[in-house]
Parts: structure tokens; sequence; C-alpha cells
């Protein structure tokens, strides 16, 4: 039996230590970007933030991220440019409040959430944790959280 409980222990912790190897892009203004990337540091993620528009083509050309965190509608160039590139990343959108254009944008975005501001830090660092290991499931386009 206990054997069986090292085992299950093991294993979980080598779960643990893969989807936290994953790195997490945020791209928002620099105040938020500094708070979501304290947190998700503290949990044990690799972050890396982009706080200016400019500099998103040329990092975002090195596909390495497991999740890209990004608001509305300040990303909204940067969720066009993955719609058209068809990047199959994981991407969580964070909005302060619904509109036609936002649903519309999420549309065509593949393997997305939106999580509505102001953010319940612990739904999110769930939601983050889920969508990185990739224990959601995206049937139909995105999720509204």
């Amino acid at each position: 039996m206990r054997h069986s409980f090292n085992k299950a222990c093991n294993l979980q912790l080598i779960t643990m230590m893969s989807y936290r190897s994953k790195k997490i892009l945020i791209i928002d203004e620099t105040g938020f970007s500094r708070i979501c990337s304290a947190i998700l540091e503290q949990d044990g993620y690799r972050v890396e933030t982009i706080t200016s528009l400019n500099n998103v083509s040329k990092r975002f050309s090195e596909n390495d991220f497991g999740l890209i965190i990004t608001s509305y509608p300040y990303g909204v160039y940067f969720l066009r440019e993955i719609q058209k590139r068809d990047i199959p990343v994981a991407k969580l959108v964070l909005a302060d409040q619904f509109s036609g254009d936002l649903l519309t944008m999420l549309d065509g975005l593949k393997n997305s959430c939106c999580m509505m501001k102001p953010l319940d830090y612990t739904k999110f660092r769930s939601l983050v944790k889920d969508m990185v290991c990739g224990d959601l499931n995206f049937i139909g386009g995105y999720n509204i959280v």
C-alpha cells in the first residue's frame, strides 16, 4: 500500500514539474503584467511579459509558450495575428465587459478562454493550471469564465 502511495506522489510531482516547465507569455499593460507575472511565478511558472505591442511580432515568432495571456481590447492586434497564423497554443483573454466585438473575436480563436475582470485570483490560478496542463475541453472554440 505504501509503495502505491509513493508511486502516486512521484507521478503527481513529475506532472507538476512538466506543466510548470512551459512558459507563459503575458501581453498587457505594465501594471497588470507585473501583478499576473508575480502571481504565476509564485506558483512556479516561467513567465515572460511584453508590455509594448511593438515587441510582439519578434517574440511571437519563437513558439515556445504553453499559454498566452492578454486582455481585451489591449491585445486585439495580437489576437488577430494568432487567428491569421492559426497558432495552437492555449489563449486566455481577460476582458472588462462583454461586447459583440469580443464574442466575434473569441469565435475565431481556437483553444481559448475568456475571463471577466475584476479577476478572482484563486480562479485565475486554477484556470491557468488547467489550461497549461491541457485539462480543459475546448469543443466549439472558446469558454467564458
